[in-house]
């Protein structure tokens, strides 16, 4: 591939396939102007026969090639272990263990009760909190408690976890169990909601800045939202009577927001921020005008399909950053100068598989991140050998940083700012997803959901879950998972696979969770196995949903269909296939409830979170024409009163039997009936159900 930059560079990838179009070499050639020397990134890959990936090998220029992981599989191709960096295979500079529970979800990384030299560990605990008062054994695949430490303070800290019915957060109670007083709640977070899925309430608590055994209350938020509460854009953030601010929380100025026609917030007093949004509803210019010392304007630049190429901060001195296919640059101008402190914009990084490259020291470094993808700890190898911890973060749960640590990553130190979800920290305190800012300190998004027709989010931050979901791009909550097809019909989701470079050996990689057109329908492919298409195809009455299922075809066509088990009973006709094989599975209420399980191909219930109606795109299979399965409703309606009972695939009377007598009918009629539950009869497939 080959693609030019807006100041005339270009990045250029070369691939050497294997036959099954695996990469075994990619080349990285890149240039920011066409009259810069030219970078080139070597990437090597080693597989297994199972084309999992065993070593990862990354090399810049003329540098030692250096290995950034080396990994281990068990039985059911879970990742065990992976070693670290370094030049040597026998050498790595940490080695990370990976432990899963019985139903494949993980359960540690390290263990942190005993790091035997390892940087960071990390636990997991579902069903089996140890603090049983802080929080309840959770099996429905909501965590319940979250233990870590790393080496620089040895500090063993715990979260346990409260959720409400629909599975959102109530309480992250934080505690050092080794501690003379463990349970301290020095960063607790508590929540409570409206019936909109807002949030109403936020307390935070912090450890106390001039000493203290006491955690001190830093937040006592009260959110109040347009309309008498009614709607879900937040009006302004108020406090209790007689409640001050506290100067290490949010600052409650109890400012009007203020947001344009598409629901963009373009003004928070609070934050003293104004903004100015593009075509795309991107942030294109931000203005925070404060004090002289908190004075500040940044732009964003972005190409037409919403990519963001650069950065401009103007803040007492100009910091201008470049974001180019990976490749980060940072260019800084003193106050009131035009004289830069590099004589041109310098490559300050780039992102590798397992942290990034540090232009400036010449070193790689290298993240821990927990199950989301939060960057936990950074480090690298220092001139004498020795591992050095060059960042450490902690967060509350909704991803605003622990103002405590040995180590503070302050904005400006480092170009590297990425942290919470693994995304850039802005300067004003958001985070960029990429459709969307996130406020960690609020909860919540300032844009509304671009997708919330069919999510039914509309400010909300992933269904108020943040311990379970991530959203990777701004548009829609997901667990981090990838699906795999086999050419042939059958599609899988698979936690272990990450990309084409791990897929197993007779299977192609389809991508992560989201939207697909397979065979003429649009299929939304959700964690955990999770998947649905034309829902509205399945009929479903009832009471609120409970537990959940996947009903999954036999035979070579790809038919997959989600129903919902409800409170007291349901309704399930027209399948296409009479013989499916049923696999358990849990569905969130909240995010899977019959008005929430929607994919872009449904005719019903298609208002916005508002109540609104939606312009909705056109059913079918991309060309105007209705889907195989729209034809068989519309020919069994058109059939219906012609004494057809709508056995036959295609609710056509058979050629033989028209003319013939009642009975005669009738017995062809059973026949075909007996033969559909056979799935294909006598000459069914090995793997056919029978079904009285």
């Amino acid at each position: 591939t080959h693609s030019i930059n807006h100041l005339g560079g270009y990045t250029r990838t070369e691939s050497k396939l294997d036959f099954a179009a695996v990469p075994q070499i990619v080349v990285t050639k890149h240039k920011r102007l066409t009259t810069d020397t030219e970078k080139v990134i070597t990437e090597t890959f080693t597989y297994d026969h199972q084309n999992r990936l065993l070593v990862h090998k990354h090399k810049i220029d003329s540098n030692p090639e250096e290995i950034l992981a080396q990994n281990d599989y068990n039985e059911l191709s879970q990742l065990t272990t992976k070693k670290v960096g370094g030049i040597s295979l026998g050498s790595p500079l940490q080695t990370i263990n990976y432990q899963y529970n019985i139903r494949g979800w993980m359960t540690q990384i390290n263990d942190p009760s005993s790091l035997n030299g390892k940087l960071f560990g990390y636990g997991i605990k579902y069903t089996n909190p140890v603090y049983t008062n802080a929080s309840l054994g959770m099996f429905n695949g909501n965590i319940s408690e979250i233990d870590w430490i790393s080496f620089s303070d040895a500090i063993l800290k715990r979260y346990n976890y409260q959720y409400d019915p629909l599975n959102r957060l109530l309480k992250g109670a934080y505690s050092e169990p080794n501690n003379s007083t463990p349970q301290n709640n020095y960063f607790n977070e508590e929540l409570t909601y409206d019936g909109n899925g807002n949030i109403k309430t936020l307390k935070r608590f912090s450890k106390p800045v001039f000493g203290g055994a006491t955690a001190e209350k830093i937040d006592d938020l009260i959110y109040n939202y347009q309309n008498g509460n009614l709607s879900n854009k937040l009006d302004k953030v108020t406090l209790p009577s007689g409640v001050a601010n506290n100067f290490s929380g949010y600052n409650a100025l109890q400012g009007t927001l203020e947001y344009d026609l598409n629901g963009n917030m373009t003004s928070h007093p609070d934050k003293k921020i104004k903004i100015l949004y593009n075509y795309l509803n991107l942030p294109q210019y931000i203005l925070v005008k404060g004090t002289i010392f908190d004075t500040s304007n940044t732009r964003y630049n972005y190409r037409a399909d919403g990519t963001k190429i650069s950065k401009i901060y103007d803040n007492n001195g100009l910091i201008e950053i470049n974001y180019l296919d990976g490749f980060q640059y940072d260019n800084r101008r003193a106050l009131g100068t035009s004289v830069s402190f590099y004589t041109i914009p310098t490559l300050k990084f780039v992102s590798t598989s397992e942290g990034y490259y540090n232009f400036d020291e010449n070193k790689y470094i290298y993240n821990y991140v927990d199950h989301l993808g939060n960057v936990r700890l950074s480090y690298m190898k220092d001139d004498e050998g020795a591992l050095k911890i060059i960042d450490e973060n902690n967060y509350y749960p909704f991803g605003l940083k622990h103002n405590e640590g040995p180590i503070l990553s302050v904005f400006g130190g480092t170009a590297y700012n990425y942290k919470y979800n693994g995304k850039e920290l802005q300067e004003t305190g958001m985070y960029d997803y990429g459709a969307r800012m996130y406020m960690p300190d609020l909860g919540r998004w300032g844009v509304v959901d671009p997708r919330s027709q069919y999510t039914h989010e509309a400010y909300s931050y992933v269904w108020n879950n943040p311990i379970m979901f991530t959203d990777p791009t701004g548009m829609q909550g997901e667990q981090v998972s990838d699906w795999i097809t086999n050419g042939k019909g059958s599609y899988k989701w698979d936690p272990n696979v990450t990309g084409p470079g791990n897929t197993p050996k007779g299977w192609k990689y389809v991508g992560p969770t989201g939207s697909y057109r397979i065979n003429g329908a649009t299929v939304q492919l959700l964690e955990e196995g999770k998947t649905f298409t034309n829902i509205d195809e399945v009929a479903v009455k009832g009471a609120s949903p409970v537990t959940a299922g996947i009903v999954l075809s036999q035979n070579a066509r790809f038919g997959l269909f989600a129903f919902l088990a409800v409170a007291s009973w349901y309704v399930i006709s027209d399948f296409v296939d009479t013989t499916p094989t049923q696999y358990g599975t849990r569905i969130d209420p909240m995010t899977y409830s019959p008005h929430t399980m929607n994919s872009e191909s449904d005719s019903g219930d298609d208002k916005d979170v508002n109540g609104q109606d939606v312009p909705q795109e056109q059913k079918g299979d991309g060309n105007g024409k209705p889907t195989r399965n729209e034809r068989m409703q519309q020919k069994k309606a058109k059939n219906g009163n012609q004494g057809n009972d709508g056995d036959n695939e295609y609710n056509q009377s058979a050629e033989h039997t028209n003319g013939a007598r009642g009975s005669t009918k009738q017995k062809h009629q059973n026949g075909q009936a007996r033969k559909n539950r056979d799935q294909g009869g006598e000459k069914g497939d090995r793997n056919r159900r029978r079904y009285k």
